[in-house]
């Protein structure tokens, strides 16, 4: 395939998510001449046991297929999504895998205890343990924790009834390697930032990037006064972003 040809984005979604939270951004995405897969994560299907190995092994059956198609990818990770996109990307070839991008998204290292880190900060005030049913957790007021400041009150009307109960284990389990961290993976790495971001702040954010290698190694763009989903807040600003990633995603080639 030639070169100039635009990837193909694969969209990871994040914890209590799933594919329908891509509704607006795909056309979006669409309209500057991507094609796009969506995932829906093994973590939201209601299987208590679900780790982020089985997620991450889910997302790499689907970019596999992409290049055996003769695509080339890029995978673009919201939130949770973040450690799962850059594990299921881990060994495979940058000809192959432009790049990933995280969107408000997690950067954690390969060998993390998650269970540990939330332990260590005394737990998740906004969420209950154990619901609907062992092994699973819901969030206590997903309205005013995922949308806030900017997205439409029709929209978070729209997704509020779509979340689903989360695993537990993959939540509180151990992080898969990561593609950022390692040294042969020769894609690109990019990271979206969200200024007004409640779930993952963006000092949060900030720092992750700093202990990932910062500017030197991820290519960064700002959405100034985006929340935690700016994929229904303001998609076509999303695409943009994404957009100037990809390109310079395809300079580096």
């Amino acid at each position: 395939m030639s070169s100039t040809s635009k990837p193909t984005i694969i969209l990871v979604h994040g914890a209590f998510h799933g594919s329908w939270c891509w509704k607006f951004q795909i056309p979006a995405l669409e309209a500057l001449g991507f094609a796009v897969e969506t995932v829906d994560l093994p973590c939201v299907s209601g299987t208590a046991s679900t780790t982020q190995f089985d997620d991450a092994a889910h997302v790499r059956s689907v970019v596999e297929s992409q290049i055996s198609m003769g695509k080339r990818v890029v995978v673009l990770a919201h939130s949770y999504g973040g450690p799962i996109a850059s594990a299921a990307i881990t060994g495979l070839s940058g000809k192959d895998v432009l790049g990933m991008i995280a969107l408000c998204a997690y950067i954690f290292p390969g060998g993390m205890d998650q269970g540990a880190a939330i332990r260590d900060i005394g737990g998740l005030p906004y969420v209950t343990w154990d619901a609907p049913s062992e092994g699973l957790f819901v969030t206590k007021d997903p309205g005013s924790l995922f949308f806030p400041p900017d997205t439409p009150a029709d929209q978070i009307d729209w997704a509020v009834p779509q979340l689903r109960p989360q695993s537990m284990a993959a939540n509180m389990g151990i992080v898969p390697p990561q593609a950022w961290e390692d040294d042969s993976y020769t894609g690109g790495l990019g990271y979206i930032r969200c200024t007004d971001d409640a779930i993952v702040p963006i000092e949060q954010q900030d720092g992750m990037l700093a202990g990932a290698g910062g500017q030197s190694k991820w290519v960064i763009r700002t959405l100034e006064g985006s929340g935690h989903s700016p994929y229904l807040s303001r998609p076509e600003e999303v695409a943009a972003a994404v957009k100037g990633i990809v390109d310079e995603f395809e300079k580096r080639l």
